[in-house]
């Protein structure tokens, strides 16, 4: 693996970020395998890119704006496979919600790269919340449907993180 190569990883996590952020869904086919398993907890698991574009896309809809922000992202390389974990950081904005026009929250993301034409993609994304704050009721894209956003601890889901488990130091 070349510095090159590890080079491609940071803006691949930021594509993703200026896709939902501009609701360009083509820009998912740079960024996810077509048989992408997305697994955002508690039941929110899409497989496959084209279910992942249209559930977000009619997800992403009712917000005025949306703004992701990614950092820390550490990778491990081992031949046509990666492991990768990234903190992120979003805020939805839905103008005139009771309560309040915003939710932000806080979280990560552990991803399984596979090479795919030679291209780096995800190919299984596991997404926690781990901060919230702001109106839950901007979440809702159904009026009174209360959406629940559990909250999980780095520190408590440490031996599941699958990057963890995964990276090989020093190889």
């Amino acid at each position: 693996m070349s510095s090159n190569e590890a080079d491609t990883i940071l803006p691949l996590v930021h594509l993703y970020a200026l896709a939902i952020d501009t609701q360009q869904w083509h820009l998912f086919d740079e960024v996810f395998t077509s048989d992408v398993i997305a697994d955002y907890g508690e039941g929110a698991v899409w497989t496959g890119l084209a279910t992942f574009k249209q559930i977000f896309a009619a997800i992403h809809a009712v917000y005025s704006g949306t703004q992701h922000t990614m950092s820390n992202t550490l990778w491990d390389f081992q031949g046509n496979e990666a492991w990768a974990l990234t903190y992120g950081h979003f805020r939805l904005i839905k103008p005139g919600t009771p309560g309040g026009d915003f939710w932000e929250g806080q979280g990560y993301y552990d991803d399984r790269l596979v090479k795919v034409k030679g291209k780096w993609r995800i190919q299984h994304r596991i997404n926690r919340i781990t901060w919230a704050g702001g109106n839950p009721k901007v979440l809702e894209t159904t009026p009174n449907s209360p959406v629940v956003v559990p909250i999980t601890s780095l520190h408590d889901v440490a031996g599941d993180l699958r990057f963890l488990k995964e990276r090989k130091p020093g190889k």
